[in-house]
């Protein structure tokens, strides 16, 4: 009997080997290489990514890459969640579910450019293992590529209310946009990263927020333009829009703009991320039906007639 267990475990564990052997080898993601997948670079209009690959015909979003393109981090509704896959042996790695996404509840996660953190918001209570009254600021550290146990911002950054979408600048400033009292939506915040320590976040004013709902920050690598969305502003094209502003030389951030329909549509954009490189704009956009990533080329900053100016100021 004993003996007849064996082969039966034998069995399954060769038909499993097979079976997984058999998905990854007709993988479509494991035979592309180079960084971005490999895809072709994206003009002036806007490109779904990796069609069939990372956008399918389920919902995707949260598109975030570190490492110059190396690494990508994003949602998928039906893969698990919150996924990841990397390039290794100059061969893209089958999509991984993140580590203590599920337990920690992800919400709204950034990589940062090099790759060695991950933020994200949660519910999540460290104290009792159970849930918050509200969303929460997170970070997870990476240490010789093993990501460590989350640790919670403290109240430097987070409240009572709701703080999410966190986004790091390349100088470690701490980007998200947090719930407003009285009904009054959500503005964009940011904490200075300064002298190894978090200050304490700062609404970014009437300039880049407004009295809609501000929300998804997103920041150039070099710092000199901030893309964000914004839900039902008069001069809006859609429910959700991305609208961008630009550092003045003064230092400071210029009117927020809408950035026209060649990006947003009579749908939602959301959820932008610009690539390490500063090449790509990443966003997410239902306007064919379910949540699909798309890219574009940067430059198309310079083409949109009412940033012209202040782009090349």
């Amino acid at each position: 009997m004993q003996g007849k267990f064996q082969q039966i475990l034998l069995l399954l564990i060769i038909f499993s080997f097979n079976f997984l052997y058999a998905q990854h080898k007709d993988s479509k993601i494991t035979k592309l290489s180079g960084p971005y997948l490999g895809q072709n670079s994206p003009g002036l209009s806007p490109e779904k990514f990796a069609p069939g690959i990372i956008t399918t015909a389920s919902n995707e979003a949260y598109a975030s890459f570190s490492d110059n393109g190396n690494e990508l981090y994003f949602k998928c509704t039906d893969k698990g969640g919150w996924l990841f896959t990397k390039m290794d042996n100059n061969h893209w790695t089958e999509p991984m579910i993140i580590p203590y996404s599920r337990e920690y509840r992800f919400g709204e996660a950034n990589v940062a450019v090099d790759g060695n953190a991950l933020l994200f918001c949660s519910s999540y209570s460290a104290k009792d293992a159970g849930g918050s009254n509200d969303l929460n600021l997170w970070m997870m550290k990476k240490k010789d590529g093993i990501w460590m146990t989350p640790e919670i911002f403290g109240k430097e950054i987070n409240s009572e209310m709701n703080e999410a979408f966190p986004t790091l600048s390349a100088s470690g400033d701490l980007y998200f946009f947090r719930e407003l009292e009285n009904e009054r939506g959500c503005e964009i915040f940011v904490s200075k990263f300064i002298n190894g320590k978090y200050s304490t976040g700062y609404n970014l004013g009437p300039l880049v927020n407004s009295d809609k709902h501000d929300c998804d920050p997103c920041l150039a690598p070099d710092g000199s333009y901030l893309i964000f969305c914004v839900r039902d502003r008069k001069e809006g094209l859609g429910k959700n829009d991305l609208y961008i502003s630009f550092l003045t030389e003064e230092g400071n951030w210029s009117q927020s703009m809408n950035m026209g329909e060649v990006i947003n549509s009579e749908a939602e954009e959301i959820t932008p991320h610009i690539s390490p490189d500063g090449k790509y704009l990443f966003y997410a956009s239902n306007k064919e039906g379910n949540y699909d990533i798309y890219w574009v080329d940067t430059k198309i900053l310079y083409n949109l007639n009412n940033l012209k100016k202040v782009f090349l100021k």
